[in-house]
């Protein structure tokens, strides 16, 4: 997969792709798995299947493979890993049910591909044709209406386009909005008035003219553009193009939203993970800018953003109570990255040699405090993006569990651990050891019986 010219770090380690499906069948469980949850808890992430060039290959560009473990009656039944196929498309980047369907998603002009729920057949779904340009990795479902909201961009086109799927998947709302350069839309934000676009700079333009001049560019046609604004769109829901109010933001990149939500006073509250710079000196991956969780606070009428840091560690893959998307929330939880040493890495000796430097924990972050929880899972160990899972019935935000499939560096394998969402300081309540390794991948979500 890698040759001796070129060290493309995305080739190697636990970003290195696996070669085979595999299926397994009553896993292991160290601890006891919560009788509650029911369903599948499901990932996914590029795992390019044929030889690709190290020296162009980029992490966001690999074919996709899905992996499922499926939990029922405080059991862990199967774990099953699928390449995604359908008619040479294979989304790599996310993975959700609505409207009855289960959806793997990317973004830039390419549909959804439709998984049964044993991942056996997979089909594109394109919504009747109404998703023609394209959709998204990461849709806001509205909560109150069960309405599924979506920023979508196509490289092709140029444009950007807003979409409002219903609670059955039929889309009920589009409109274009104007965006110059061809910018990377990797996520949006909803609250209970307002979709929320972002339009920062990484651009197909930039890109071209790297190309041009004769520098090296990678399979992802998009850089960091020096050029392009830092701006976002505020919107108003089930709104047109032509009614979008842009505010310039602090110069950065956004690939990961927290969540958003009206104030009283008619500002928005907007958290964000926030890169000073991605795609600039590494172009087979985001680069070695430090991610930050801010606030940005937005007044739209003289259109003024405050940003405020929060928290204490540098983190990625956010997640909140979903039930509170688009309303104010509290608690958000993470995979920590990159400062104290934190990160997505499976340098095993590293970790053993410094103990501080436990890598790839979990945090979780009190918003309105600004102080962290965190949990370590132990030298060589690595938690990709965590969910949120309530207990049924809850009252409170954090009440459920989260889920995280954690890679062990001094194994080889993976997990499938089980925390208290309340308190992630104390130990895993369950351990589902899987077969083989999972590869560091994108985004994932458990899917309940009861929704499936």
């Amino acid at each position: 997969m890698t040759d001796a010219g070129v060290d493309n770090h995305y080739l190697r380690g636990n970003f290195a792709p696996v070669t085979e499906e595999v299926s397994a069948s009553d896993l292991p469980v160290t601890g006891a798995l919560p009788r509650e949850l029911n369903g599948r808890y499901l990932r996914i992430g590029p795992n390019p299947r044929e030889k690709v060039d190290p020296a162009t290959y980029h992490w966001f560009t690999g074919a996709g493979m899905v992996h499922g473990i499926r939990l029922r009656d405080g059991r862990a039944e199967w774990y099953r890993s699928r390449f995604v196929e359908s008619e040479g498309h294979a989304p790599n980047t996310n993975v959700l049910t609505h409207g009855g369907r289960l959806l793997a998603l990317v973004e830039a002009g390419q549909p959804p591909v439709e998984l049964t729920p044993d991942l056996a057949r997979m089909a594109v779904w394109d919504c009747d044709g109404t998703l023609s340009s394209g959709f998204t990795a990461h849709p806001k479902l509205d909560p109150a209406t069960g309405d599924l909201h979506a920023v979508t961009y196509n490289l092709e086109l140029g444009t950007a386009r807003y979409v409002v799927l219903d609670r059955d998947g039929k889309a009920m709302h589009a409109t274009d909005i104007a965006v110059a350069d061809g910018p990377m839309i990797h996520d949006m934000a909803l609250t209970e008035t307002r979709t929320i676009v972002l339009d920062l700079p990484v651009t197909l333009a930039a890109s071209m003219r790297r190309a041009q001049a004769g520098k090296p560019v990678s399979d992802l046609p998009v850089v960091w553009d020096e050029r392009h604004p830092a701006r976002i769109g505020l919107l108003p829901i089930g709104g047109t193009g032509a009614q979008i109010q842009w505010i310039e933001v602090p110069r950065c990149f956004v690939f990961h939203v927290l969540n958003a939500y009206d104030n009283a006073d008619g500002s928005v509250t907007l958290d964000v993970i926030r890169y000073d710079e991605v795609f600039l000196r590494d172009i087979h991956g985001p680069g070695d800018s430090v991610p930050t969780l801010v606030r940005w606070t937005i007044n739209p009428a003289p259109g003024i953003v405050h940003e405020q840091v929060i928290g204490d560690y540098s983190v990625e893959f956010p997640r909140i109570n979903a039930a509170l998307t688009g309303r104010r929330h509290r608690y958000g939880w993470f995979a920590g990255v990159g400062a104290h040493g934190i990160e997505i890495t499976d340098d095993v000796e590293r970790s053993r040699t410094h103990e501080a430097l436990e890598t790839g924990p979990l945090v979780k972050v009190d918003t309105m405090t600004g102080t962290s929880q965190i949990h370590h899972y132990g030298p060589g160990r690595v938690t990709m993006e965590p969910a949120f899972v309530p207990r049924p019935g809850s009252a409170s935000e954090d009440d459920g569990w989260i889920l995280s499939v954690v890679h062990d560096g001094n194994t080889n394998l993976a997990e499938l651990v089980v925390l208290d969402a309340a308190d992630i300081t104390a130990d895993p309540i369950a351990r589902v050891h899987l077969p083989n390794r999972v590869p560091f991948g994108f985004h994932g979500n458990w899917v309940d019986d009861e929704t499936a």
